[in-house]
């Protein structure tokens, strides 16, 4: 099962956002990091000088029936 979290970007693509910018980050079954999105629900490079802070927990859902990872997205706003 992976899970997906909300996150507060401090730093999106090395500059500091103008507004308050959130985002999700997306983990395996080991709480490794694997994808980050931006609030649109796109993923975005994970290694381009991003900074974040983790919000709360969306859920968990599992990784060969991805439906409930937009479901997810969508409960928190996304779409």
């Amino acid at each position: 099962m992976n899970s997906v979290d909300k996150i507060r970007f401090l730093l999106l693509n090395g500059e500091s956002p103008e507004a308050t910018c959130y985002g999700y980050m997306e983990l395996n079954r080991d709480g490794n990091m694997i994808a980050l999105y931006n609030s649109c629900g796109e993923e975005i490079d994970m290694f381009g000088g991003h900074e974040f802070v983790r919000i709360r927990a969306l859920g968990k859902f599992d990784d060969e029936d991805r439906d409930n990872f937009y479901s997810l997205l969508e409960s928190d706003g996304v779409g």
